[in-house]
């Protein structure tokens, strides 16, 4: 059954300072947002109570991972640092440089660091510190998202690259999903992959450039033109959530995406006024006890909604 509406916002907490990364562990139930100048973790668990905030020294951030409940790392600069005991008061270790990016694993006990040099780490934390074992990646990434049992990149190539899908938490083995993307999708950087639906977009861009499975292996590539400017997407399963800099959350159900036309506008299925501080800024999916999005702004709130299907929460 698709998902019909979007419904119990929740304002979690507000910290009073940009939020700049939410990163969820699914096998814990809960998620972390982090903010910048002050560096703070806030973790929040699934049930939408207020969580614990934890001041970090550090002078800015821009991505967080969970590792497991204790542990973090976070991307300050381009630099890595694991942050241990994140929920009292945390030790600091520098664990990496030279990184352009950080990508969480809601599974939890690794994250994924991609380098400016072409090559990755796959981190984890192992006799009380984190590590990371290092790989050399295939081809240029521009954009990563890991889902509970696939790692999704965009790779830059022709038109507007290629959409791979490789079993586990990193791109090392064979991908089992490719889509060839379109010139539109040039510049998409903000990546929600998932088996039935996967999403790309540009923060600031109208548009969003989705991978729609049909059937046991094809899969359609289309760009949608959607209601406002995006500052993040998410999938769960078939449906498409647009975070909107104008304040709105928009669900896209499978069957609307799937009637829309290729680069003309498309209208939600569903949204929902956030009422948030500041202006959306980051965004991400979870799915264990019921299909919830989490929301943080510039601001400094942290929000969550639940994705209902058929007037029911399931």
């Amino acid at each position: 059954m698709p998902f019909k509406t979007l419904a119990g916002l929740k304002k979690l907490t507000n910290l009073n300072a940009e939020v700049v990364g939410l990163a969820p562990l699914e096998p814990a139930s809960v998620v972390a947002a982090v903010t910048t100048d002050p560096v703070q973790v806030s973790v929040h668990p699934f049930s939408g109570a207020k969580g614990k905030v934890t001041n970090v020294s550090l002078d800015d951030v821009n991505a967080i991972a969970l590792i497991n409940k204790a542990v973090a790392v976070v991307k300050s600069g381009d630099d890595l640092w694991a942050l241990l005991d994140i929920q009292h008061t945390p030790k600091m270790e520098q664990v990496g440089r030279d990184i352009r990016s950080l990508h969480y694993c809601p599974k939890g006990d690794t994250a994924l660091a991609i380098g400016w040099d072409g090559n990755a780490a796959a981190l984890v934390f192992q006799n009380n510190e984190v590590g990371g074992r290092q790989f050399v990646l295939r081809g240029d990434l521009r954009a990563c998202d890991l889902s509970l049992d696939t790692t999704y990149v965009v790779a830059d190539g022709a038109g507007g690259g290629q959409l791979r899908g490789h079993p586990g938490a990193t791109p090392e083995p064979g991908a089992t999903i490719r889509a060839d993307l379109p010139a539109a999708a040039q510049g998409m950087t903000r990546l929600a992959g998932g088996y039935d639906l996967s999403a790309l977009a540009k923060p600031g861009g109208d548009g969003v450039c989705v991978v729609q499975r049909e059937g046991a292996s094809a899969l359609t590539v289309k760009h949608l033109v959607v209601d406002a400017p995006v500052a993040d997407v998410a999938v769960i399963a078939t449906s498409l959530f647009v975070l909107g800099a104008d304040g709105k959350l928009r669900l896209y159900s499978g069957d609307t995406i799937r009637q829309a036309g290729d680069g003309v506008p498309v209208s939600a299925t569903f949204e929902l006024e956030l009422r948030a501080n500041g202006q959306p800024a980051v965004m991400c999916a979870t799915t264990k006890g019921g299909n919830k999005l989490w929301v943080g702004t510039k601001g400094g709130d942290v929000i969550c909604c639940t994705a209902v299907k058929g007037g029911l929460d399931l």
